[in-house]
């Protein structure tokens, strides 16, 4: 007689839908530290070229399929934004299609100080994601792209806290700045996250550079090929 072996509750899908620059890499080490797969901007996949994750899921919304489609089998979902020279992309605005497809999903609505924000994206890749968004949005100054953001930022974190009121369980609001890991590992008891395995992971503010490395760093973030999937 064969006897049915129990399998162990898959874990809700846990989803950052808080800007980039954020905290996305330490958030990354956490989960996977705690033994979890995890998509952070990109689906890497053995013997299969890579792929940006918020790409295929502006793939899937345009198609009618779930939103994580081709990628269901990862706990954590960061990372979420696809730019090319002619659109911007930020998967994180579809929250509400992430949970019509996968309801019982854990949001993190990741954030910092607005301007301090502002102030790492601005230095981005050296700068090129700013030159970037210029030529995406027709725009001539560093300041318009920054007024872009703070609306854009606004409106965001107006719209998750309006559309969540009523699902309190789900949303899981995290700032840098004031709340501490624990927090967060309190709140998702199940995962095995260690406070331990938190850390700032890729802070670049007071990092100093030799002037040759810089300049260098600063050319080949401009010049340097981007898949644009």
């Amino acid at each position: 007689m064969s006897v049915k072996r129990e399998t162990a509750p898959r874990l809700p899908r846990v989803v950052q839908i808080g800007f980039n620059k954020c905290g996305t890499r330490s958030f990354q080490r956490l989960f996977e530290r705690a033994g979890h797969p995890v998509v952070q901007h990109k689906v890497r996949k053995p013997f299969r070229p890579s792929r940006k994750a918020a790409y295929l899921i502006q793939q899937n919304l345009r198609a009618g399929r779930p939103v994580f489609a081709g990628m269901e089998d990862y706990v954590l979902y960061a990372g979420l934004i696809h730019q090319s020279e002619t659109e911007s992309f930020e998967a994180i605005r579809h929250f509400r299609e992430m949970l019509r497809d996968y309801p019982d999903t854990i949001l993190i609505l990741n954030v910092r100080d607005r301007e301090d924000w502002i102030r790492s994206r601005l230095g981005h890749g050296r700068g090129e994601l700013l030159q970037r968004v210029m030529r995406q949005r027709g725009v001539a100054t560093a300041e318009e792209v920054a007024e872009l953001w703070r609306r854009e930022w606004d409106a965001h974190l107006a719209d998750v806290r309006s559309a969540m009121k009523d699902r309190p369980g789900q949303l899981i609001e995290f700032n840098l700045d004031t709340d501490s890991v624990q927090q967060l590992i309190d709140r998702l008891p199940g995962y095995g996250l260690r406070a331990e395995d938190w850390g700032d992971v890729g802070r670049t503010r007071g990092v100093r550079e030799l002037a040759l490395v810089k300049r260098f760093k600063r050319w080949w973030a401009h010049v340097r090929f981007r898949p644009e999937t």
